[in-house]
């Protein structure tokens, strides 16, 4: 797959702050990427950076291997769709999509083929006459990606365009949004906070903090294998405890040891070891755990059981479909690659650890 956008370089601040800190990323044709950190990680900049709207203190951007740093957005073949979908409410759909085209004083069988094709990607056929404001905020939301799409844009950018939707709609919109790239055939780059939108939807994700890229994968790549402890946290739930590598493939942490699949760490390194919490084994049986601990809370959430297990070391969060009693010992187990080994973060705001077991009840 071919590289059609890099940002090389690319450095902004704004009132001495700096935003973004020497941000280096490709874009692949015809990809899903998604842009995924908490606020004022600088997703936002990036992408107004890439649409032209926000100018680099340094860097360049670069499309199918032309800087276009200078150009203006609107001689970029990109659009963009926001949050805010700033619908004309004096329009109605069909006049809406067919804005751009209008503006082009394109030829009326043109107009009329192409807010069809529109119409029919995004299932509003019946929907050419309503009125903005008699539609729900996710047919809202298609009428201003078909406005956006009917220009034929090399590359579309959605910055977080389901915040303002339900969990529900959002849900159905992520399915449908995925849909409507792979139909169009052309790049998304996405922005959100939302982790279950990025892990749904992407081809890849690049997770950013404090102006900086933390790591760059596939979806299960990044939940599997976080590179450090400001990802395993955002991505997810997470066991988070400090553990040292004795030798390859052998990890100690809870003062006991436990085989693992990872390699390439120095003897006796201190490291941060990642455990899901779906991925810890409870037992009624204490001795068939690897650890012994007691259920300090167990908590519905639906498909399983929140579970706080106090072990003499750590107090783990486990998910299980099996509820246990408050105060049972139950033993835990967890499989070698289950468990995810990362070089100790200096992330001071990555989560502390839990050495404490004596958690009041």
């Amino acid at each position: 797959m071919a590289t059609q956008i890099e940002l090389r370089g690319i450095s902004t601040a704004f009132d001495g702050q700096k935003v973004l800190d020497n941000l280096n990323l490709t874009v692949e044709e015809d990809e899903f990427l998604t842009l995924l950190g908490p606020s004022g990680c600088g997703k936002t900049t990036t992408l107004r950076i890439i649409a032209g709207f926000t100018l680099p203190d340094c860097g360049d951007v670069i499309f199918n291997q032309e800087n276009i740093t200078n150009i203006p957005p609107y001689k970029r073949p990109f659009n963009t769709v926001f949050q805010r979908y700033a619908l004309f409410p004096h329009l109605n759909v069909y006049d809406n999509i067919a804005f751009g085209l209008k503006l082009k004083k394109r030829p009326k069988a043109e107009i009329n083929l192409k807010v069809k094709q529109m119409l029919d990607l995004v299932n509003l056929q019946n929907f050419a006459s309503r009125m903005p404001q008699t539609l729900s905020g996710g047919q809202q939301q298609r009428v201003a990606i078909a406005r956006a799409l009917i220009n034929e844009p090399e590359v579309l950018l959605l910055d977080e365009p389901l915040a303002a939707l339900d969990l529900r709609l959002r849900k159905d919109m992520q399915i449908e949004l995925k849909r409507i790239q792979k139909i169009a055939g052309i790049t998304f780059i996405y922005v959100t906070h939302d982790q279950e939108e990025a892990l749904t939807m992407s081809d890849r994700i690049v997770v950013m903090h404090n102006g900086k890229i933390q790591q760059i994968g596939s979806p299960i790549d990044i939940y599997n294998e976080p590179c450090n402890r400001f990802v395993a946290r955002f991505i997810g739930e997470s066991n988070i405890i400090s553990g040292v590598m004795p030798a390859d493939c052998l990890v100690n942490f809870c003062h006991r040891d436990f085989v693992c699949v990872d390699k390439g760490f120095a003897p006796n390194e201190e490291v941060d070891v990642v455990i899901r919490p779906e991925d810890i084994e409870i037992n009624d049986n204490p001795a068939y755990g690897q650890l012994n601990g007691r259920i300090l809370s167990s908590l519905f959430k639906g498909v399983h059981y929140e579970l706080i297990i106090a072990t003499e070391h750590f107090t783990f969060k486990a998910h299980n479909t099996r509820n246990f009693k408050v105060g049972q010992t139950v033993g835990l187990s967890v499989t070698p690659d289950n468990l995810q080994i990362m070089h100790k973060s200096d992330d001071p705001l990555a989560l502390s650890e839990n050495t404490s077991a004596n958690i009041s009840e």
